[in-house]
Order: C-alpha cells, then structure tokens, then sequence
C-alpha cells in the first residue's frame, strides 16, 4: 500500500452517530470514521508531516475531512473526536506536554480541534488508547487487567486495571519505553556516542535502524538489508524490511533482534514483578511485521528471570488488532465519555442509545467502564 491511503466500507447512514479517531504517530497519520460499535466505516492514512507542528495539525484535520467523504458521512454527524498521539498528554484538557517522535510538543491540540469540529474531544497517548483498544475487542478481551508494549518509532505501553485506564499522577504511567536498562546492558556494537540509558533507545524501530545502519555502513558489515532496501546508505529501514532480512536467515539483523528481543523480555519480566497483569499485549509496527520470530524469544526471557508467582498462567501474546487498536480504543474511551456526560447531565434518566451498543458482549459478558485515572500538570 502508498504512504498516502484512502479506504471506504459501506456508506454511513443519514443521521448517523459517527465517531473518527486519529493515530497520530511517528510515521503515519491514520484517521478512521466509526459508527458507535467501533465499526470501522472508511479510513484514511498518510505519512506523518514532522517538521512543523501546524501543518501537522492541518494534516490531521484534513485527513478527517477526507475520511469524513470517504465514509459518505457529514460533518453534522459527528459526536465525538479521539486523537492518540507518541508522548505525554494531560488528559483533562487535552494539552500535549511532549510528544519526541512528532512534533505536536507543548500544544493545546484538545482546544484546537474542539474549535475545528465543535465536538467532544479526546487527547491521549497513543499506546494507552492501544492498550484499550486491545482489552476491549482484541487480544486482552475478556482480561481483568492488561498491559500494552508498543514497539514502533518508539516503545509506548499502557495499562489496564480493573477496566480502568491508569494514566498515573502525571500522565507517565505505562512508560515502558523509558524504563531505565543497566548500563552494562548497553554493551552493542555500533550504538551511537550518547549513553543509552532508556529501554527505547535500544530496541524501537529507529534504535533498531542506528544499529544496523552503523553495523552496515560506518563498519562494513554484509547484510542482505542493501539488496532488499536498494540503498547503500540504508536511510530508512521499515520493519518490513526486517521481516523479509529474518525469513533470508541474515545473521546481523538477527543478532540485532535477537538482543533487542533479549532486552523486552528483561522488560516484560519488570512489568509482570510491579504490576503482574493477568495478560501482556505486545503490538506496533515491529511485532506486528516480526512478532512471530521476537515473541518466543521475548517470552522465553521473561519466564527464565520472572518469579514463578501463584502459578497461575502467564499470557504474554500479540495484538490482534494491528491499527485497529488505537481506532477502537479511542472509541471506547469516547463512548464512555458521552455516556458519562450524559449521566451527569440528566442522573435520573435512563442511559442513551449509544450506551446501549454491544460494549457489554465485546468484554466477555462483563460491562467496563473505562475510566481514565486523570492528573494534574506539574
């Protein structure tokens, strides 16, 4: 598929509560029309503008309105937006406080778009609507508790707890891609000058890439990425690209994942001892493209050094969802936003139709409400 993607379902019907959430990630931009059951009507996806924070923010918009068309919707028919974006958010107000991988930092992005659409706004981190996404109708449905680790651009997790959302007390609950790795974990050839101290610095995508590129260009190590990419200097490598390097059997994208495998699983055994969630969820463009050959090793890692527990089973398993687990994480955070307004609006009437959808059978029979735990800036 092209970089810049458009794709539509059936049309939306006349009158229709429609939903659009929109990925704001590293590479892409991906916005998605939904009715109010988190089908998916029409999406539209684009590769990231990164330069600039307000062509970025007419990116956004633009994508929506296209998605909008696609979806043969009116803007009329909108309720609520959702934008999941790779950083630090203050929910509340949909502030972004820093976002690395984008440049949407220090913008008041919830304000903007609820001028833009004059409807209600969601603002938040990418992996936490992800982690959501997956507990509701993939691979965490069902699951009491649930945490997400997203191996992209960057390394974003999120957590669930009880069918609560758990942001922490300022918003960096679930960081996973900034846990702390010793130093004497930091021993790869070809890694850059700095210390390396953050998990992401090692295994994201784009750590993934600095150590290959180095590996390859700066000391002339052999690898099949050259022939595969048809570029020497190998300025972009995608996680398809890696993909195709493992199934060839090259030996130094194989070092090199099997390290960065080594190390989540490090991570993961880190999560399972501080929060030992029922179920751990890993997704994003790397699993999504080399899950199959990193998970086994991953979880091979994390039951060597994890303590055994109660005994009870450990699940340590790959999105189901893909894409899709950020679109329909922000629909579930929206619909329980509507229907708590709604509540609150009128606590003695019965709750409206959009409350009424198949969110109970989309858990496992259980009704969830997801809660976001909100915190203050400071």
């Amino acid at each position: 598929m092209s970089e810049t993607q458009t794709s539509a379902h059936q049309p939306a019907a006349s009158g229709r509560d429609l939903f659009v959430v929109v990925d704001v990630g590293g590479t892409k931009v991906l916005a998605a029309v939904t009715d109010a059951h988190g089908k998916i009507l029409s999406r539209r996806k684009e590769k990231t503008e990164r330069k600039d924070k307000l062509k970025l923010v007419e990116q956004v918009s633009s994508a929506i309105e296209i998605a909008l068309k696609e979806a043969g919707a009116k803007a009329s028919e909108l309720r609520g937006l959702a934008l999941g974006v790779p950083g630090v958010v203050e929910t509340g107000s949909g502030y972004v406080v820093l976002t690395p991988n984008a440049p949407l930092t220090k913008t008041p992005l919830g304000e903007m778009m609820a001028a833009r659409w004059n409807v209600p706004v969601i603002v938040g981190n990418d992996a936490n609507l992800g982690v959501v996404g997956e507990t509701w109708r993939g691979a965490g449905r069902g699951a009491a508790s649930a945490f997400g680790i997203f191996v992209g651009t960057g390394i974003g997790g999120g957590l669930v707890l009880n069918g609560q959302l758990i942001e922490g007390f300022r918003g960096l609950g679930g960081e996973i891609g900034h846990l702390m790795v010793p130093l004497g974990a930091d021993e790869i050839a070809g890694m850059l000058e700095k210390k390396h101290t953050f998990l992401e610095d090692l295994c994201s995508r784009t750590a993934i890439e600095n150590q290959l590129r180095h590996a390859i260009v700066n000391e002339g190590k052999k690898s099949v990425l050259t022939d595969i990419l048809g570029d020497k200097k190998l300025e972009r490598i995608r996680s398809g690209a890696l993909r195709e390097a493992l199934k060839q059997g090259d030996p130094l994208v194989e070092d090199v994942m099997r390290r960065a495998s080594y190390l989540l699983g490090l991570a993961t055994a880190s999560v399972l001892h501080v929060v030992d969630p029922e179920v751990i969820i890993f997704g994003g463009g790397v699993i999504e493209a080399c899950g199959k050959w990193m998970l086994p090793l991953i979880e091979k890692t994390a039951r060597k050094v994890a303590l055994p527990g109660t005994g009870k089973k450990l699940q340590i398993v790959q999105s189901t969802l893909g894409d899709d687990a950020i679109l329909l994480g922000g629909v579930a955070l929206l619909r329980e936003k509507l229907k708590s307004e709604a509540a609150s609006a009128a606590p003695n009437t019965a709750t409206p139709a959009l409350g009424e959808t198949n969110y109970s059978s989309a858990t496992g029979g259980e009704r969830r409400s997801w809660a976001q735990v909100d915190k203050p800036l400071g």
